[in-house]
């Protein structure tokens, strides 16, 4: 058959049933259409993890891009409730002979994503890949924080259990490990001491670590920030309770103390504020005693010593309140 019996034979294959044709033309330029809006938006997300896929006993020791930029396309809902959690793109070089470098395409059809949504490309459209015999090393946790807690309080300790964990990967860069880090900690506004289980971060990005567990429990101690002032030679004072006031013989008359407390408080704190004394409740007329020195101090500060502990004592005859003042060591509890 020449070229011109071919033209007229495709033109009678077309005249005959014409107008079915042309329907289905329409109706697929309809449909096209009609599906175009519900396909065509499109998005980039960035940050999309690299997993590599190897035979037993084998770990990634270089690898030229831990995560990669994969543009999708799809309907509005696909697009719009599209989460990186849910993406990855998977290379699978198991059963291949591990040279010294591998460089591996990334394929569009290697993008694991919900079906309602496509990849259009990938960015970079390959991956280096260098790697190593596979071992396993215990190696300690440290608690990572991040920020400081609020003025006045700080981190006593923080432990983390277990303590250990067992990391698995490339035998070279096993031995570069000192420790595997906890993800962040936020320290800001917390008052008070506090438990919780956080996930542990992968020692690098460019070669991938098995670690087990995955998560630990850490446990942050807060206590308040604390700071030390000493008072010397302050008075002992005799105090009574409801009993008469009377002559009284201290022995010393004096004491020294130690203090601790937030330093904003002990900054602010002066001798008019603290009350050393001896309780003489019960003491008899002419009875020689010794008797522990007791300290009244404002909230939130703590007596850390005292010097002396005890004095000696004798109660003698009743006087009256103006003449104990007078002595400077009469009057009621603090």
């Amino acid at each position: 058959m020449n070229m011109k019996d071919r033209v007229l034979h495709l033109l009678r294959s077309l005249s005959r049933n014409k107008w079915a044709k042309i329907m289905a033309l329409l109706l697929a330029a309809v449909s096209w259409y009609a599906i175009q809006p519900a396909i065509s938006f499109e998005t980039i997300v960035t940050d999309v993890p690299v997993r590599v896929l190897l035979d037993p006993g084998w770990a990634v020791l270089e690898q030229s891009a831990g995560s990669v930029d994969v543009h999708f396309r799809g309907s509005r809902e696909g697009i719009r409730y599209l989460v990186q959690e849910e993406l990855e793109v998977v290379v699978d070089i198991r059963g291949r002979t591990y040279e010294d470098s591998l460089t591996v395409p990334l394929e569009l059809r290697t993008v694991r994503a919900p079906p309602a949504v496509r990849p259009v490309f990938i960015r970079p459209s390959e991956v280096v890949l260098s790697v190593d015999q596979e071992e396993d090393r215990q190696v300690p946790v440290r608690v990572h924080i991040q920020g400081n807690p609020p003025e006045g309080y700080e981190v006593e300790s923080m432990k983390a259990t277990p303590s250990m964990v067992t990391v698995s990967g490339p035998r070279q860069r096993l031995d570069a490990i000192e420790a595997i880090r906890t993800t962040p900690i936020d320290m800001e506004g917390r008052l008070q001491s506090f438990k919780l289980r956080v996930a542990l971060v992968s020692p690098s990005r460019t070669w991938t670590a098995r670690m087990e567990p995955e998560r630990v429990e850490v446990e942050v101690v807060l206590v308040e920030r604390s700071a030390t002032v000493t008072f010397e030679d302050l008075r002992i004072k005799s105090l009574f309770g409801a009993a008469p006031w009377r002559e009284v013989e201290l022995t010393p008359t004096h004491a020294t103390i130690q203090l601790v407390g937030r330093a904003e408080l002990l900054e602010t704190l002066a001798q008019k504020d603290i009350t050393v004394y001896v309780d003489l409740t019960g003491v008899e007329p002419g009875e020689v005693r010794e008797v522990p020195v007791r300290i009244h101090v404002p909230p939130r500060i703590r007596v850390e010593s005292v010097e002396p502990p005890v004095v000696r004592v004798r109660v003698g005859s009743e006087i009256s309140p103006t003449a104990a003042d007078a002595a400077g060591s009469g009057g009621r509890y603090p």
